[in-house]
């Protein structure tokens, strides 16, 4: 009879165990519930932005963010609106957006290197993508970077040979100011003192070593009779033409 109460006693035990446990995890779930409902329904209100930017500010992606009206909470918002809307500039090349606990954006931003002007109307990247940069960052650029010509569709043939032609004229220390290759495929170099260089569209790489080979030649010239050079003409069989400042059009006939 004394063990019957005995275990009696101990059933009465882990029952009441048993509630409090189940007490315990209905608090629980419910205060956990409460907690993330609570900070869930705060809207996005910071913003992180990272990356190497030259053009992209803070401004511009607030603005585009404002754009898109009330932001949603922390599960709500769908990033991929605010991702699609930031790509909408022009000059940005790569953009990922992500949520960080609990109401801010993290905002990593890629922007197209900018190489050279295209045509005087848009910008060329490192890798040939034409695109527009804002325009108070024009001006400044063009005093930087050299101005390449192509027709449509070229850009990629007018690159490649730009960074041949740079390579080659990197012995003799000529900074390129432009390069255009016109419809007929002939080809023209600026540098940066202003002399031209005419090239054509045959054996183009084999002139610009020539003319590496006969500037020593035109800068004696110049040193002596303290002449400057508007351009040089290297469509030849033989030999090169040169018009000075003076609008003088001197032959010079050699063996290459």
């Amino acid at each position: 009879m004394l063990k019957s109460g005995y275990t009696f006693y101990h059933q009465i035990l882990d029952w009441m165990l048993i509630l409090v446990v189940v007490i315990g995890v209905v608090w629980s779930v419910l205060t956990i519930r409460d907690w993330v409902c609570k900070f869930c329904c705060f809207p996005m209100s910071y913003m992180i932005l990272t990356g190497e930017r030259h053009y992209t500010t803070k401004a511009d992606i607030n603005k585009l963010i404002v754009e898109l009206g009330v932001l949603g909470t922390f599960i709500t918002q769908d990033v991929n609106v605010i991702q699609k809307k930031i790509e909408c500039l022009p000059w940005i090349q790569q953009v990922s957006v992500r949520k960080q606990w609990p109401d801010t954006l993290k905002i990593n931003i890629v922007e197209y290197i900018p190489l050279a002007y295209w045509n005087d109307l848009q910008t060329m990247s490192t890798t040939g993508i034409i695109f527009s940069i804002p325009k108070e960052y024009q001006d400044n650029n063009t005093k930087l970077m050299p101005s390449l010509y192509g027709p449509e569709g070229s850009e990629h043939i007018v690159l490649a040979n730009y960074y041949v032609f740079n390579e080659i004229l990197k012995s003799i220390n000529f900074p390129i100011k432009s390069v255009k290759m016109d419809r007929r495929y002939s080809w023209q170099l600026v540098f940066q003192n202003n002399v031209h260089l005419k090239l054509g569209r045959n054996n183009i790489i084999e002139r610009l070593y020539y003319f590496i080979k006969i500037y020593p030649i035109l800068l004696h010239t110049i040193n002596d009779n303290n002449k400057c050079i508007e351009y040089i003409d290297l469509r030849y069989r033989s030999g090169f033409a040169v018009r000075w400042i003076s609008n003088s059009i001197v032959a010079v006939l050699c063996n290459k």
